[in-house]
């Protein structure tokens, strides 16, 4: 039978929120606001929100404001319909425009959960350099406080607050990521002139790698959901030579892994290795943390000085109600996924490998014989009998830091197709596969 593929577009899913919200807690790219009103908020209330959307455009993947979320407790309250129709994307960022620099739009959206109204303001990444704010705003209850300082740059805490980044090192980050952002844009553009979809064949893992490989497998299987024939992922990523103290110490590999993390969805990835992990412990080649009481899947990571890094989650769809006694795989969960590790792969080994290095990859899957593809988005109709037939299955690639740095969604697609492949889904339309990592990178989804 062959494959059709329909699909319609929200902007934000209405699971996307009910997951932010079930998380409970604010953290560096998670806002929750008590309901009110914006028409009628003072303008000590709207510049203290801009304060955070200053913060969030320079925070690493941005962040989301929920309206209508008890910031104490994260319970959702709700607003009234007069509250929620007062927030106007339109007048919002006419608002908030006038203290960027360069202009940053948010994007505001209103949305039912249940009987319950609230607002979602997704704040993006700034997109080539970092957000200024533009002028000065002083309380109107007290002059002599200061909410928004000119020529200021914004960050988002650690313990879910906006600051001003006052630390030179911080400084220095940030505007590092400027500049890797346009020397990004450059690198693809000079890749698809010269190599428009090539990269490096992939290779046998070095033989000095080994003991580590077997030492993380050794690690995950003290876990029950990690291991057998529950059904579990495992991602590899190391460089292309062996160097066994490329980092000095677990300090060292924890700050990289939590500065390298992704959070395009509310919670990082890997969310193993999140900032706040309780579990987090070294030993002698490296640093490993495991969660098992993860909502939605047990996770366990394990990075070594080396270099490698072996991470390890349970499937995340055996752990909601909806498809609890089924063996499913979301489609759009797996390209979701294997954007979120092609990205953080970017982010973790360019920090120290050059751009001519390699990084090579596996991804492998256990326990998926008879896991059936489906849409878990109502708007997405999927049709076919599209199952593996295999128990386990491992793909492997290998690129250079540069091949990275260009375009590492085009890798992530490249080992989709083959993971689709697997699910006996031979024709997957490619502008399709770009369109949904494109509106997950937006955080529209």
């Amino acid at each position: 039978m062959s494959t059709v593929l329909i699909y319609y577009w929200q902007v934000i899913s209405k699971e996307r929120i009910q997951e932010l919200i079930e998380l409970g807690n604010e953290n560096r790219n998670l806002d929750y606001k008590c309901a009110f009103s914006w028409s009628d908020a003072n303008n000590d209330e709207k510049c203290e929100i801009t304060k955070d959307v200053l913060a969030f455009a320079n925070t690493r993947d941005g962040g989301v404001i929920l309206i209508g979320v008890d910031d104490k407790s994260g319970a959702l309250e709700g607003l009234t319909e007069e509250q929620a129709l007062s927030f106007d994307q339109t007048k919002f960022n006419n608002f908030v425009q006038k203290y960027t620099d360069p202009r940053h739009t948010a994007n505001v959206h209103r949305i039912e959960i249940g009987e319950k109204r609230l607002v979602v303001i997704d704040i993006p990444e700034f997109s080539e350099i970092p957000i200024l704010c533009a002028r000065d705003a002083n309380s109107s209850v007290d002059s002599r406080r200061m909410i928004l300082r000119k020529a200021a740059l914004y960050k988002r805490t650690d313990r879910a607050t906006s600051q001003v980044i006052e630390d030179a090192q911080e400084m220095r980050e940030l505007l590092n990521r400027g500049l890797l952002r346009r020397q990004d844009e450059l690198l693809k553009a000079f890749k698809q002139i010269i190599q428009p979809s090539e990269y490096n064949r992939p290779t046998e893992p070095g033989e000095e790698f080994k003991d580590e490989f077997q030492e993380a497998e050794n690690y995950f299987s003290e876990f029950p959901g990690l291991t057998g024939e529950v059904t579990h992922w495992t991602l590899e990523m190391r460089p292309g030579t062996y160097i066994p103290s490329r980092m000095q110490s677990a300090a060292e590999i924890q700050s990289l892994v939590q500065q390298s993390a992704i959070n395009l969805r509310g919670w990082t990835f890997p969310y193993a290795g999140r900032v706040g992990a309780a579990r987090w412990a070294n030993f002698d080649g490296g640093s490993q943390s495991v969660d098992e009481d993860r909502v939605r899947s047990p996770e366990a990571l394990r990075v070594y000085k080396s270099g490698l890094v072996v991470w390890r989650s349970g499937a995340w769809e055996d752990h909601w109600k909806a498809f609890a006694n089924d063996k499913v795989t979301s489609f759009i969960g797996l390209i979701y996924a294997t954007t979120e590790w092609l990205l953080f792969a970017r982010r973790f080994f360019e920090s120290f490998l050059t751009v001519d290095e390699s990084v090579h990859l596996i991804v492998k899957a256990s326990g998926v014989r008879g896991r059936r593809l489906i849409s878990t988005d109502p708007t997405v109709l999927l049709y076919g009998d599209l199952q593996t037939v295999v128990p386990c299955f491992k793909i492997e690639e290998t690129a250079t830091i540069s091949d990275l740095r260009a375009d590492p969604e085009a890798i992530a697609r490249k080992i989709v197709r083959r993971i689709f492949e697997l699910y006996n889904w031979n024709d997957p339309n490619e502008q399709m596969l770009v369109s949904l990592q494109q509106k997950f990178i937006q955080r529209q989804f």
